[in-house]
């Protein structure tokens, strides 16, 4: 063998590793002219998406924020409305046990509660009685 076929032999060899380096190089002169395409491309889709998921975290945690503050403020207001109701019951079953009461007069415990309605709510006067009234406001 002389030294040119083991030149020829040895530069068939590297042929294909040259032209691996010179498509590489290229690529590289490339990426420093155009700057570096697929190595950027998916962080800035990964940047993308998690700045989205963290909008949307931080959406969701505003509505539920928003939402259980609503429904505390609607709370307090049925809870006022609840003793206010209470309240009126309180009253109606006052007045019911005294009209239950008054069902069961009879003889002249009735004819002694319609004189004092009479008197008092109706400004009835009996006979031979007369009414007083303070003009001096005291």
């Amino acid at each position: 063998m002389n030294i040119f076929s083991y030149a020829f032999k040895r530069s068939d060899k590297d042929k294909s590793t040259k032209t691996k380096k010179a498509v590489n190089a290229s690529t590289a002169a490339q990426e420093v002219i155009d700057g570096p395409k697929e190595v950027a491309a998916p962080k800035k889709r990964r940047k993308r998406r998690y700045i989205l998921l963290y909008l949307a975290a931080i959406g969701f945690v505003f509505y539920a924020v928003i939402t259980i503050i609503n429904q505390n403020v609607r709370i307090a207001q049925e809870k006022a409305r609840l003793s206010e109701l209470q309240q009126q019951i309180n009253v109606i079953e006052i007045q019911s046990d005294y009209l239950e009461k008054v069902q069961q007069y009879k003889g002249k415990d009735l004819a002694d509660y319609m004189e004092k309605i009479a008197k008092e709510d109706l400004g009835y006067v009996g006979q031979g009685e007369r009414i007083f009234y303070n003009v001096a406001g005291n």
